[in-house]
């Protein structure tokens, strides 16, 4: 297992790329960003992420409106520029987003045939360009682009594949969102959903605390080094964004943050904390005799969500970068509101099995790199499943109150002509 990047020194990251997913690396100094802070679970091509994080459908469901909307305000460059290029970044598996991609690519089809007058543009090309670190499950996400593998929401209704309306072309970037990916101008429409939070390396300040999150301490206004991080990051993703995008291009940043009311992931006005969970789930491995205080306070996530005021705080005036649009909004756990409103049919037990893994997908790795190192992989590995059966035993006991709400920030930006 990859320990996270710690902000000390650049790490320079060596990996066998496979030719057949057409990686476009950049030079080792810049292209390593993040590698390494989140690891992926599970094998590489069985598209886990996608079959446990359904509430990221509905994340993604809540921006597409604002997606739609934008590419029929967006001047289309020139007709000479055959396709129309999407990125998206941090994609993971790429399973989240077909749905989107499908309709993206209908609508600009539609908005080119319309304004050439040609029935032809009902083809027009579009590149659909998937980013995510080096270190991210390529064989999943060219299984799902791809259509080899089907992906359905957390209602059981199947998503449409882009690749399936012709003319739609599939290429990734392993470099990371904090570095610029493309070439300038070349991008037309840029998305990114429950990504931007990842550091681009951790600082690891919360270890030796009983925080495992920035979020979850109490002085908001402490200067944290991830709080310093994130600034900086975020600072280099939209001068990134500035120079992929062509004049008119969009940008829609869909990101976990901090809202008005102080709820943040897993923790809002619905239910039990799930940072409360996962904390008492953690410390009961220590009365099990399985860990070692040192590694109970050794858990520091890498990764900030920020603030409505700190997202717009590094927008440059003189950028050629703005922004539309921020607004605020939760979108609730589909697991915990299926299984209230009695449609899942589900025993709590089956409950707590259907539910845990979506938090699992995205943390599992920062927890097993507070385990010891002198600990075998098989050791920490039968430790980090204890510490998912807690967890599981604690919703099975009160399964309604058990959920994850995502809270974001839906940010819209523009590059001015």
């Amino acid at each position: 297992m990859m320990k996270s990047m710690r902000c000390i020194t650049p790490l320079v990251l060596l990996s066998r790329l496979s030719a057949s997913n057409s990686l476009a690396v950049a030079s080792a100094s810049t292209a390593t960003g993040g590698a390494g802070v989140h690891v992926p679970i599970g094998k590489d091509g069985d598209g886990e992420y996608t079959a446990s994080t359904k509430g990221c459908f509905d994340v993604i469901d809540t921006a597409t409106p604002l997606v739609l909307e934008q590419i029929k305000k967006q001047p289309l460059r020139a007709f000479g520029v055959a396709a129309y290029h999407i990125a998206d970044y941090g994609t993971a598996d790429a399973g989240t987003s077909l749905g989107l991609m499908t309709k993206m690519v209908e609508a600009v089809r539609e908005r080119s045939s319309d304004e050439t007058n040609d029935a032809g543009d009902e083809k027009k090309e579009v590149v659909i360009h998937y980013e995510d670190q080096l270190t991210n499950e390529w064989q999943s996400v060219f299984n799902h682009a791809l259509g080899l593998k089907s992906v359905s929401d957390a209602y059981n209704q199947p998503i449409p594949n882009p690749y399936a309306l012709d003319n739609v072309f599939v290429e990734a970037c392993g470099v990371g969102f904090h570095n610029q990916c493309y070439p300038k101008n070349s991008i037309d429409f840029g998305v990114s959903f429950t990504a931007m939070h990842w550091l681009s390396c951790s600082p690891s300040s919360l270890g030796g605390t009983e925080y495992m999150h920035a979020a979850r301490l109490s002085r908001p206004d402490a200067v944290l080094p991830e709080k310093v991080q994130a600034a900086s990051d975020w600072k280099s993703i939209l001068n990134a964004r500035t120079k992929e995008l062509a004049p008119g291009g969009r940008f829609v940043c869909v990101n976990f943050c901090k809202d008005s009311n102080g709820y943040f992931l897993g923790q809002t006005d619905v239910g039990t904390s799930m940072w409360d969970s996962f904390q008492s789930s953690w410390d009961e491995l220590k009365e099990q005799g399985l860990i070692q205080e040192e590694e109970r306070l050794g858990v520091s996530f890498p990764s900030y969500y920020r603030t409505k005021d700190e997202f717009l705080e590094e927008v440059s005036n003189d950028s050629d970068l703005k922004v539309v649009s921020i607004e605020e909004r939760v979108v609730r756990c589909p697991y915990r509101e299926l299984y209230i409103a009695g449609k899942t049919d589900k025993t709590p037990r089956e409950y707590a099995e259907w539910f845990v893994p979506t938090t699992k997908t995205w943390s599992h790795s920062t927890f097993k790199s507070a385990l010891n190192d002198t600990r075998s992989e098989e050791e920490k590995e039968r430790i980090m499943d204890q510490f998912w059966e807690n967890y599981m035993t604690l919703v099975e006991k009160n399964p309604k109150e058990h959920g994850m709400d995502y809270v974001h920030a839906y940010i819209v930006f523009e590059k001015v002509e």
